[in-house]
């Protein structure tokens, strides 16, 4: 438990906190879809909560049944027909005898009855034309009313039903006549009355609306209420509840988002007027009214940015009207936006916690009495496990993964390289052992690296656990690279993180998985988006950094690694007026002693880099003086990404992640560059995959490029004829997923191993091992 109190924060926190809000706000009502997702609904009550989790990457949506007692999971409903990304269990009510639940992925909503103790599947409600159907709800005796939009990027419409001979009948679209933006995004009943929120119109001030039901006259609008001049972003109508007789509602952005509760009461002519406001006595961004759910004379009030990790606060009425009481602390892992989604009655409050393990979501549940506090998940559904021979790509499938000339040699799930519930893999990388041959695979997750033994591609060995530095956050984004038999690793928004350096021949001999401790920390800087290191000098080149230290821009921070476990800070170069802050903000590079076509440059260090707005060449040869030799910009840039030189150094190859997602190309795209003359870049081709989805890491071995294209798989190019890549295989390892522009799938591949094994990261699924043919097309 943790007590209101005054919380002053610095201006870089302010502006943290307030960035949190704007995504936040955008997002109000039930908590967008992502992951698992578990938590994203609550609902209380007789000896039960339900928690829904609509957003599970393989299996269909959820709501999981937990009973008093030991709050254990005595049932799990699904829908009839149930479906990946039908969105059950993105909104529950209760009216009665009834539970409702939204599948807005399906445009439905689920109505289940109570038989011999369980529920039971009862009817199915669902209004063609209507997009997102079921994405928030109300319930009562006689009324549902569900929100909707009215087609896609459409307004918000609620769509009241009512009970008639044991049936749902459609009465009315609230309100007729067009809806403002983000109509329906919270939504309370109580009796004849209906209170809408619609927390997104005018600049995000926010109105919500009152209607009444009369029989004979159906559904009427009977005030509106916030419309006045409030400023932008007070996102007046985040929440609504009905309280005895008093309509409340949340304004989770009131106040450069402290956030407010607005209450309205009947005056002696009957007409709704404003009776005051309730907040806590905070001087930093709390997000107070994201969430609200009322029990009797108390009121549970959700604040996600309270504290830092988020609280929720207890209001108690009494003759003088609301006071804030307590915040209550629900703790969950990292990260954590306690009050987001709230719900009380029968003595217990339960928040879910949708974005708590990284997606994969929680609910707390505190008994009001005693304060205790039991957490509630559900178990994550992993892929097995594949080993002990190779499996063919035969008819374009390998183990049921899509495929062309790629066969599958094994594959381990997430859960066995150490991942805990929600975290995901992220980049990897190779050793080969000099000594013995072994070849190893350092696979990146958001909380550390997983070491496996991949000398016997078909039955690859977890030998254990290298966490990340103490203190740090785990985070998306986590690279490493290999010099002197030494681990190089980094991680980027991850606070006082450094670069750990691990001295790789402990691997040797190791028979049952252990955990493992870094050999030496560089703290020259904190977080750090990717390493590069030129194995023929000696240098490390972290680049992106996000905080702490030498930044350097975020181009490349210079460091001289001959001695691995003495690292000296050299030197930084940012190339001017290339990054999205023009600070010369690099992503990612390639540092090598040139050996191609352009003699100006022979035997000189050269880097290239891939700076987000532009391909950045560099001259960084003398470390205290680099040079920036040429940048070259290419049409519909969105985000340069990453890229990779060809062994002969005459062309480089590179990707933009953002431009099939923001719409400047259609397809995935794959810039070729000649880079013969090195002060003249010059783009040859864009050369277009058949996905449409995101690129990420490619790299070069011989001829043949390998792609890791989120949630294409593994693509690997014939670049024989440089400038005119043709596809020479590929393998998918998300076939299951139709979402061409999300960030899922194949994070990276590494192509460089002497036995001709391709280890591929999978976020949410685990680490792949294939073997692409070798057969060329006779002509």
């Amino acid at each position: 438990m943790v007590t209101v109190m005054k919380i002053r924060s610095s201006a870089a926190t302010l502006a943290a906190t307030l960035a949190a809000f704007t995504v936040l706000v955008s997002i109000v009502g039930p908590a967008a879809l992502a992951a698992q997702g578990f938590g994203s609904s609550v609902l209380v009550g007789g000896g039960e909560v339900l928690v829904g989790e609509p957003a599970s990457e393989r299996e269909p949506g959820s709501v999981r049944v937990f009973r008093d007692g030991r709050w254990t999971e005595v049932q799990a409903l699904y829908a009839p027909e149930a479906a990946v990304r039908d969105g059950f269990g993105a909104a529950l009510a209760s009216g009665g005898p009834h539970l409702f639940v939204g599948a807005p992925g399906a445009g439905a909503v689920h109505v289940f009855e109570r038989e011999a103790g369980e529920w039971r599947h009862a009817a199915e409600i669902s209004s063609p034309g209507l997009e997102a159907f079921g994405r928030a709800l109300a319930a009562g005796d006689t009324h549902l009313l569900v929100a909707a939009s009215d087609g896609p990027g459409g307004t918000g419409v609620v769509v009241a039903y009512r009970r008639v001979n044991g049936g749902w009948e459609e009465e009315a679209h609230l309100p007729a006549g067009g809806a403002p933006a983000g109509f329906g995004a919270s939504i309370a009943l109580d009796g004849d009355l209906a209170l809408v929120g619609a927390p997104l119109v005018d600049e995000r001030r926010g109105e919500a609306y009152l209607f009444g039901f009369e029989a004979g006259a159906g559904w009427q609008r009977v005030a509106q209420l916030g419309g006045d001049d409030g400023e932008g972003g007070r996102a007046f109508g985040s929440a609504v509840a009905f309280a005895g007789g008093e309509a409340l509602v949340g304004a989770a952005g009131q106040d450069a988002g402290l956030g407010a509760i607005h209450r309205f009461a009947r005056n002696a002519d009957g007409e709704w007027q404003p009776a005051g406001t309730v907040a806590p006595d905070n001087e930093a961004p709390t997000a107070f009214g994201a969430a609200l759910a009322v029990d009797g004379d108390v009121a549970w009030v959700g604040a996600p940015l309270a504290a830092g990790t988020g609280l929720v606060y207890r209001l108690e009425r009494s003759e003088d009207g609301w006071t804030v009481e307590t915040g209550f602390d629900m703790p969950g892992r990292e990260p954590v936006q306690v009050g987001r989604v709230v719900a009380a009655g029968s003595r217990h409050v339960v928040a879910g916690l949708p974005a708590d393990d990284f997606g994969a979501g929680s609910a707390v549940l505190m008994d009001v009495r005693s304060s205790g506090l039991v957490r509630l998940v559900s178990e994550q559904v992993g892929l097995s496990s594949i080993s002990g021979g190779q499996i063919d790509c035969e008819e374009g499938l390998a183990e049921g993964f899509d495929c062309d000339r790629v066969d599958l040699l094994s594959f381990i799930p997430r859960e066995e390289l150490g991942a805990p519930r929600g975290i995901r893999l992220n980049d990897v990388w190779g050793w080969t052992d000099p000594l013995t041959g072994m070849e190893y695979a350092l696979v990146g997750r958001m909380d550390g690296i997983a070491f496996v033994d991949v000398t016997d591609p078909f039955n690859p060995r977890y030998l254990g656990n290298f966490a990340k530095t103490p203190g740090s956050r785990s985070n998306t984004w986590r690279d490493m690279k290999v010099f002197m038999d030494h681990m190089f690793v980094v991680a980027d928004g991850a606070g006082q993180h450094g670069m750990q350096i691990f001295d790789l021949t402990q691997l040797r001999d190791v028979t049952e998985p252990q955990e493992f401790e870094p050999t030496a920390l560089y703290e020259g800087v904190a977080s750090v988006h990717n390493v590069a290191i030129n194995e023929e000098t000696g240098f490390a080149y972290l680049v992106g950094a996000s905080g702490g230290g030498e930044t350097c821009g975020g181009g490349s921070h210079i460091v001289d690694i001959n001695d691995p476990l003495n690292p000296m800070f050299v030197g930084c170069f940012a190339h001017p007026n290339t990054g999205r802050r023009n600070t010369g903000n690099s992503h990612d590079t390639q540092c090598v002693v040139y050996h191609g076509p352009d003699e100006d440059y022979a035997g000189r260090e050269i880097c290239v880099n891939a700076n987000e707005t532009a391909i950045s060449i560099a001259d960084v040869t003398d470390k205290s003086n680099p040079v920036a030799v040429a940048r070259a910009e290419y049409p519909n840039v969105a985000y340069a990404h990453q890229g990779w030189l060809t062994e002969d150094h005459a062309y480089f190859y590179s990707n933009d992640e953002l431009d099939e997602v923001s719409g400047q190309v259609d397809r995935t795209r794959t810039l070729v560059w000649d880079l013969r003359d090195l002060d003249d870049p010059l783009l040859v081709r864009e050369y277009y995959s058949a996905t449409s989805v995101t690129d990420h890491n490619l790299y070069v071995r011989g001829d043949r490029l390998y792609m890791s294209n989120n949630r294409a798989g593994l693509r690997v190019l014939d670049i024989s004829d440089p400038e005119n890549p043709t596809e020479a295989g590929s393998f998918d390892t998300t076939p299951w997923s139709e979402d061409a522009a999300g960030f899922d799938g194949t994070w990276s591949v590494y192509p460089y191993f002497e036995s001709g094994t391709i280890i591929l990261s999978s976020r949410r699924e685990g680490l792949f091992l294939v073997k692409p043919r070798t057969e060329r097309l006779v002509p």
